[in-house]
């Protein structure tokens, strides 16, 4: 079933609501009922309308219900009439524990704790809107699902985060049962944390940051129906859109040194783009609606980023981020996100130990020479890094850099310029390169960024299933949102990989 409830939030007329079947009579009547209890408690607005659940798995939304112009205010609402992640609401016993533990559980915490109280809950009807888990979050799966994720830093996320949650579930049992709302049902639990991760606004004041007192996070009524809209490629393009293409032509013009490599792509025999065209069109930016920092008075707005006709999704960027971060906190993993990236290696020593196995005939030599040349070398890679870092530095992706020790490759073939520098240098600095004075040259550049494609190849093989095979689950039957989520997330990890053997065998990127 698909259809919309209309949605109008105005101080004087909560009468506009309205089902347009009568199977959604239950809808119409909780979304009416949450309206009037947001009036009642500060929020204004309109134009938007609620969009029901679809057999698209699509779930509610927001959309407009009539034409908005750009920068005009959709939704305002004080924070305080959200569940807030404070001391506040928690019971007294409960909170020198619970002042210790992560946001997602105190507020997961303060869930449960309102729905226990059933309708005499003041957030009664707000949480009768709210589902009572997120099925596509990994903290639900079971460990095969985990597994197929086949992405081990995803595979080690998903059971670090687990394992916390399962602690601290231990924790609460055992110190504070209250903050659980007296249920003590660790499943109960770990769905509520699902839902407070996929929800929460995390808000910082006119005057603060992030780091600051002043950043806090609170689940807000009718904002968290704003489903995700942020940088994405085109339809034309990824694994949804069914455009298929040899591998063995994406390595054409590519140096015969990378050819078997490049050629292999794994255990994938085919990709989705053409010879001709780029997998990765250039990204559009598809939220329509954003949202500002809270004023004085506590209240936060959100306004129409552009115009936005009848029947609009409304939506927001939840941020530019990796699929890695949709999936654990969000449940999903966005199909054409231009923020993905792969981890290629751990970090510089991780990438090092490969180049070495890789090309013993660049470091390997014979006696005290043989050592002086790997020396020299390593300390030309290792200056390479620090210096690209140095520059970096002056970026905005300085403070990213300083941070991450992962080296990484993205959409479109782009890759950590540290990783390039580092196996250039390496190339470049024997008794004649870079450390008697020399620069790198174009060779040493190029023949980096095809040993980056090498690995990547090398990281594809180790994904049991192809891209080909994935579409298939993808468009069979039945399938759980697990899998769904899981098989969305490894895909695009896979595009990703092809983009970079693609573009880095060659020598580009």
């Amino acid at each position: 079933m698909c259809g919309r409830v209309m949605l109008v939030i105005d101080d004087d007329d909560d009468d506009d609501a309205y089902v347009e079947s009568e199977e959604e009579l239950t809808e119409r009547l909780a979304v009416g009922a949450l309206v009037r209890w947001c009036v009642e408690r500060g929020a204004s607005g309109s134009g938007l309308s609620v969009r029901l659940p679809d057999d698209k798995h699509r779930g509610r939304g927001l959309e407009a219900s009539r034409d908005i112009e750009k920068d005009t205010t959709v939704l305002r609402m004080p924070l305080d009439m959200g569940i807030c992640d404070q001391q506040e609401g928690h019971p007294t016993d409960a909170w020198e524990t619970m002042q210790s533990a992560p946001w997602g559980v105190r507020l997961a915490c303060r869930v449960l704790q309102e729905r226990a109280k059933g309708i005499d809950s003041e957030y009664a009807p707000y949480l009768q809107l709210v589902p009572t888990k997120v099925p596509g979050s990994p903290l639900l799966w079971d460990e095969a699902d985990v597994l197929g994720l086949q992405y081990p830093p995803a595979v080690a996320e998903a059971r670090e985060m687990r394992t916390a949650v399962l602690k601290w579930h231990g924790i609460l049992v055992d110190k504070c049962p209250s903050a659980l709302g007296n249920n003590l049902n660790y499943a109960t639990f770990a769905e509520a944390v699902s839902v407070v991760h996929s929800r929460t606004y995390g808000v910082a004041s006119a005057e603060t940051n992030k780091k600051s007192e002043g950043y806090f996070r609170a689940l807000l009524p009718l904002a968290d129906l704003l489903n995700h809209g942020g940088d994405e490629y085109p339809a034309s393009a990824g694994f949804l859109s069914g455009r298929e293409f040899d591998t063995e032509t994406a390595a054409v013009g590519s140096t015969s040194n990378a050819n078997d490599t490049i050629k292999s792509v794994g255990n994938d025999t085919k990709s989705n783009a053409t010879a001709t065209n780029k997998m990765w069109p250039p990204s559009q930016v598809t939220d329509t609606v954003s949202w500002s920092t809270v004023d004085d008075a506590g209240v936060i707005e959100f306004a129409a980023t552009k115009a936005m006709r009848c029947g609009t999704e409304a939506t927001m960027s939840y941020g530019e981020r990796s699929n890695d971060h949709f999936l654990m906190y969000y449940g999903f993993a966005p199909p054409r996100n231009c923020h993905d990236d792969v981890v290629v290696f751990a970090d510089i020593e991780h990438a090092l130990s490969w180049h070495m196995v890789f090309h013993p005939e660049v470091w390997d030599g014979v006696g005290f020479l043989g050592d002086q040349t790997a020396s020299a070398r390593e300390e030309a890679a290792r200056s390479a890094v620090r210096a690209t870092e140095n520059l970096l530095a002056t970026t905005k992706d300085g403070a990213l850099v300083a941070s991450e020790p992962r080296m990484k490759v993205l959409t479109g073939g782009r890759c950590d310029a540290r990783l390039v520098s580092l196996f250039a240098g390496a190339y470049a600095g024997n008794g004649d390169g870079v450390v008697g004075g020399k620069k790198m040259l174009a060779v040493d550049i190029k023949s980096a960024k095809l040993d980056i494609a090498k690995r990547c190849a090398e990281l594809l093989r180790q994904m049991p299933t192809t891209v080909a095979r994935d579409c298939e689950i993808l468009h069979g039957d039945a399938l759980s949102d697990a899998t769904r989520a899981a098989v969305s997330y490894r895909c695009h990890k896979k595009e990703v990989l092809q983009d970079a053997i693609r573009e880095l065998g060659s020598g580009g990127g």
